[in-house]
């Protein structure tokens, strides 16, 4: 394994940072952690259910770090919803990461899947059972065009997630195949459209903003995802099907090509949205503005993604692009590193056990370093 580029991602970090003009005031540190607990709160009570528990079938530990990493992407990016909206969206998002790590073969419980769909049956797949009753609670925040967004956009997440279990990066020439995939599993028409709730945004009057600011959020939430995973995927036999691999198996290209095709392209995005959308509706722009610098802060805080350790590595060092990244990453921890023992609590692990115990909400916080995960 080759050593990671790891001036080639500060120089890419830095110029990310600056493009989008890299400051979240989204929150003051109280209103943070307001938000971070109501909705984990509420999603930590879906999933502590009977019924979630028992078609889940999640190890504990894994179930409370997907939350936890979810609740704070919700929150730190989606800063002009209602604290409701984001409950909702944390529950739903949560459904997709916990199939993202999934294993299990889809194909036996999707046979019948239209048809069941059709007859209004429940449908044999778990996590669709799932996902289709707690999709009324979601959807009753949009409006149609962008509910319609949300339930297509979920369904080719599914999708590509089945795809994925085959670990095919492309075959050698299929140079449409690394985009097919990425934009299949990447949920960004559901990301862009769940946006705007109705009750702060009318559909039909800024429906041209709305369908833009969709079309553009497709690829800037994933591009920025990969870039800022491609640290903890670089070495992890886990994640060896990412946009990058498969550029290099389909393109047939080195990986540090792989990688610049990616910062390029990430980079025009940003631009593009800074430019599409800062002469249309003022909140509009800002709504774009404030998920954009949350969803940075939320990649550079989560310790799914490591980003400290690059910090503590290269935070003696003079260079402009190793000075500048510090500047940006302390600034991103003075405002989004909130301890999960501050906010996820009780664990999703003692809630169920108490409900299988029929015994009432336990009222005092119990926090455990076995199942709280920090």
């Amino acid at each position: 394994m080759e050593n990671f580029p790891t001036e080639y991602f500060l120089n890419t970090t830095v110029r990310l940072l600056e493009y989008i003009r890299y400051r979240d005031s989204n929150y003051t540190r109280e209103e943070r952690i307001e938000n971070l607990h109501y909705a984990y709160n509420k999603a930590a009570h879906h999933f502590a259910q009977p019924r979630q528990q028992q078609l889940l079938k999640v190890d504990p530990k894994r179930l409370q770090a997907s939350l936890q990493t979810i609740v704070g992407m919700v929150v730190y990016s989606w800063a002009k919803v209602s604290k409701e909206c984001m409950a909702d969206l944390s529950i739903h998002y949560t459904y997709t990461l916990v199939l993202d790590d999934s294993k299990d073969d889809p194909y036996p419980t999707m046979v019948n899947y239209f048809d069941d769909l059709q007859a209004g049956r429940e449908q044999a797949h778990p996590w669709w059972a799932l996902v289709n009753e707690h999709f009324p609670n979601v959807l009753r925040h949009f409006g149609p065009f962008c509910s319609l967004n949300l339930i297509r956009s979920t369904l080719d997440f599914f999708e590509g997630c089945w795809i994925e279990q085959y670990n095919f990066g492309g075959f050698p020439g299929s140079h449409d195949y690394p985009q097919f995939l990425r934009r299949m599993n990447g949920l960004g028409h559901c990301v862009g459209a769940s946006l705007w709730p109705k009750e702060q945004f009318n559909e039909r009057s800024l429906f041209l903003e709305i369908t833009s600011a969709i079309a553009q959020m497709e690829n800037w939430m994933v591009w920025v995802n990969d870039l800022m995973s491609f640290y903890k995927e670089f070495d992890d036999e886990r994640d060896q099907i990412s946009l990058v691999k498969n550029y290099v198996v389909s393109d047939e290209i080195s990986l540090h090509e792989a990688l610049e095709k990616l910062t390029q392209d990430t980079l025009h995005s940003s631009k593009q949205m800074v430019a599409v959308f800062s002469d249309k509706d003022p909140q509009v722009m800002d709504t774009i503005e404030c998920f954009m610098h949350g969803y940075v802060t939320w990649h550079l805080c989560d310790r799914r993604y490591r980003l400290s350790e690059i910090y503590e590595k290269v935070k003696e060092e003079k260079t402009e692009d190793a000075q500048k990244f510090c500047k940006f990453y302390e600034q991103a921890a003075n405002v989004g590193a909130v301890s999960p023992s501050e906010w996820a609590y009780p664990p999703v692990a003692q809630l169920a056990n108490v409900r299988s115990k029929d015994v009432k909400e336990v009222q005092k916080p119990f926090l455990s370093s076995i199942e709280l995960v920090e």
